[in-house]
């Protein structure tokens, strides 16, 4: 579908900003006002406490009836979007090439899926433009340009995400930021922004705080062990993410005995697998 900026379905947030494309093609279900669009954004190398804290955000923000928009990106990028699709909610990306062109091509199927949902692909690029380096800063206009405000989760000091967050404050958007270790480089651009003024964010309030809404919080069911082995594991368990080298070492079990219990507890919802051999409650 292709629509321009005087067809009544143009989006009306993006249709106010310095620059808006005139004309865009879209795949899917893109409303000219959408319930409560937020831009979440971040390093392609995300790291496993940044993978975490998107999947985190954006699932209690899609449960409060936020539209998650970003750019199909490796990294946070793509986390937010399946964090919004596992939650149910809607999410739409905005590319920087055709929409006949999916960059990166491993991404074909969680394109498929964010239509298939009800969300939609955006872009200014008719169909045959490829992915060349030079669409992205200008794509990142509209990504905030959809959206109410812009949260960075993870960014190191060079990042597209923080071109997002710039184009953001030139149009008038919200600024949030998460928090992270002065040590790391990944967060390095996201505590840069935050000392220039962008909203700490630490849980998903901070985020409702600025349009003011209020966190309906869902009872949390207690995590109860199948077995003595797993109570054990349990006992070392939180959502900062652990190493399964520790829980061998913490529990006295075998290596084979915490993998096997591991894979039964993932099974049943009680951990989660955040890669490299690290582990949360779910």
């Amino acid at each position: 579908m292709e629509i321009t900026i005087k067809d009544k379905n143009y989006p009306e947030l993006l249709k106010k900003i310095k620059n808006p494309p005139e004309k865009l093609y879209v795949r899917g279900n893109l409303c000219s006002e959408e319930k409560y669009p937020l831009a979440v954004v971040g390093t392609r190398r995300v790291s496993n406490y940044g993978a975490q804290i998107t999947t985190s955000l954006v699932k209690d923000l899609v449960g409060q009836g936020f539209t998650i928009i970003s750019g199909l990106a490796l990294g946070v990028d793509s986390l937010a979007h399946r964090a919004a699709l596992s939650a149910g909610g809607k999410t739409i990306a905005v590319l920087g090439s055709g929409l006949d062109i999916i960059y990166p091509s491993s991404h074909k199927g969680l394109a498929e899926n964010i239509v298939q949902a009800g969300g939609a692909l955006v872009s200014e690029y008719p169909a045959g433009t490829k992915p060349f380096k030079g669409n992205f800063p200008a794509r990142n206009r509209i990504i905030s340009g959809l959206s109410l405000g812009v949260l960075v989760t993870e960014a190191p000091e060079k990042s597209g995400a923080l071109i997002t967050a710039g184009c953001g404050l030139d149009q008038g958007r919200e600024l949030f930021a998460v928090p992270g270790s002065v040590y790391n480089q990944a967060s390095v651009g996201t505590n840069w922004l935050i000392k220039m003024g962008a909203k700490p964010v630490t849980g998903s309030q901070d985020v409702l705080d600025a349009f003011g809404l209020e966190l309906e919080v869902e009872t949390k069911k207690e995590i109860k062990p199948g077995s003595p082995e797993e109570a054990l594991l349990l006992k070392h368990l939180s959502h900062e993410p652990i190493h399964i080298d520790r829980l061998i070492n913490f529990s006295k079990l075998s290596p084979q005995e915490v993998s096997g219990l591991l894979m039964t507890m993932e099974l049943a919802g009680k951990v989660k697998n955040m890669g490299s051999g690290y582990y949360v409650l779910a």
